[in-house]
């Protein structure tokens, strides 16, 4: 570099430090950082460079395992990283590929590179690989801890950090209820799977398993905040994905201490709202965790979610409607509820109900309007409707001046429950059987005849 500019330290002459001290300069030695401090250094480390497995696709494994077993079978390594020997592991190893008799020679390569290897980046990655695939009771999950216990010594920094807090790691039938017995005993199991080097906390086979076991622990106390809040953090973290696969058994527990007797009504609200906010709707999806769902249970949260539909309805008109008539008509719905005569409720909400709902009843922030009602579209959005299945007919009730409907639930006219969009002019127009409300006795005497 050419022209004036600023002397760099390296070429200014060096004073000796005895010169230094003769003439009388100060001196100053810089500290060392203190333990504390190195240790916060080495975790920011671990979490911006984690020595992850790079997870391959699933269109990709077949491939890689083939590229392994053909390798392996010519003992040709030209053009590979350790990377890519390291993502093929994931394939071979995975639930679809880790019995196949075919790959067994790759298995075997791969134990026995583990007994070979130096350490480094290989070594590492095969302990996210047993982590990943753990399995109990399965060979390669025996064979996988054997091998690499037998090499503890010289793992990277994130698994001897791992192994400080879960020593029971490469215990295959041991490792799952300790792993259970730390989530259990953490505020945030989430949280603090991370914080011991488990990066990926919601997938791994081995997390997998303490599952099981962590929320079976839990499952007598769930009728208690404390152990619920546990509960949801793992099962929705604050900082992570809402767990979706597996999560049927623990939403089964959280609603299991209800089955014969009721919850609060704040808590029954805040329970459904959550459950239905994580995992959709059970009324308007039939997959995910609902596919293998106890039948029983389901039919508890339904129960909660036809109360309190009819609960949104009934405070809302009462909130935005001064008729002497809606009071006993309230009661008078709310009473066949808790007669068990009303089957299933599902509330389409007008424009303005559903800005005054989403103001004044929907607080606690976990309810999606656009999901958790249908809408109104007829009259400017001014009315709305309460969608009814008593036995085998279909009522609609509305707001104001609207009269009540009564269909058949065979009927090809009769409006569908849990729709998106609903019009009440046209169920008015297609009704068979109608009353207005203008003599409640005679109005109610006129439901119970038709239901």
């Amino acid at each position: 570099m050419t022209g004036a500019g600023p002397t760099s330290p390296d070429s200014r002459p060096r004073e000796s430090t005895r010169a230094m001290l003769n003439r009388g300069r100060p001196f100053r030695v810089r500290a060392l950082p203190s333990l504390k401090q190195v240790s916060r250094s080495v975790a920011e480390i671990l979490t911006r460079w984690p020595d992850a497995v790079r997870t391959p696709e699933d269109r990709d494994r077949e491939r890689l395992a083939k590229e392994m077993l053909r390798r392996v079978s010519e003992w040709d390594w030209t053009n590979i990283t350790t990377q890519r020997v390291n993502s093929a592991a994931v394939a071979v190893f995975d639930e679809e590929r880790r019995s196949r008799q075919d790959l067994f020679p790759v298995r075997e390569f791969y134990l026995t590179e583990i007994a070979t290897r130096e350490p480094g980046a290989f070594l590492d990655g095969m302990v996210g690989v047993y982590i990943e695939s753990f399995a109990p009771g399965r060979d390669h999950t025996r064979h996988l801890a054997k091998a690499l216990a037998e090499r503890s010594d010289d793992l990277g920094a994130r698994h001897r950090k791992l192994m400080a807090a879960l020593p029971e790691l490469f215990r295959p039938d041991a490792v799952p209820i300790a792993l259970a017995r730390i989530m259990r005993d953490a505020d945030d199991a989430y949280a603090h799977l991370k914080a011991i080097g488990l990066h990926s906390p919601h997938t791994s086979g081995l997390a997998k398993a303490a599952q099981k076991t962590f929320v079976e622990r839990l499952a007598p106390n769930l009728d208690k905040a404390e152990a619920r809040r546990k509960l949801f953090n793992w099962l929705t973290p604050e900082n992570g994905p809402v767990l979706q696969a597996g999560a049927g058994p623990a939403v089964e527990a959280l609603l299991a201490p209800w089955r014969e007797r009721n919850p609060p009504d704040s808590l029954r609200n805040e329970l459904s709202e959550a459950i239905i906010k994580a995992w959709n709707d059970p009324r308007l999806h039939a997959g995910g965790i609902w596919s293998g769902f106890d039948n029983g249970l389901r039919a508890v949260l339904l129960r909660w979610l036809t109360h309190q539909d009819m609960k949104f309805f009934c405070d809302m008109v009462t909130a935005t409607q001064n008729s002497p008539m809606w009071p006993p008509r309230r009661d008078f719905w709310l009473k066949l509820y808790h007669d068990r005569m009303i089957d299933e409720a599902w509330v389409a909400f007008g424009s303005d109900a559903r800005r005054y709902a989403q103001q004044n009843l929907l607080r606690g922030g976990k309810t999606d309007m656009n999901r958790r009602f249908g809408r109104q579209l007829d009259r400017g959005g001014s009315t709305s409707l309460l969608i009814m299945r008593i036995g085998n007919k279909i009522v609609v009730d509305g707001c104001h001046s609207y009269k009540t409907h009564i269909f058949r639930a065979d009927d090809r006219r009769a409006p569908k429950l849990y729709e998106r969009e609903y019009y009440c002019d046209d169920i008015m127009r297609a009704s068979p059987n109608s009353k207005p409300h203008n003599s409640i006795p005679s109005w109610s005497q006129w439901v119970l005849q038709h239901v």
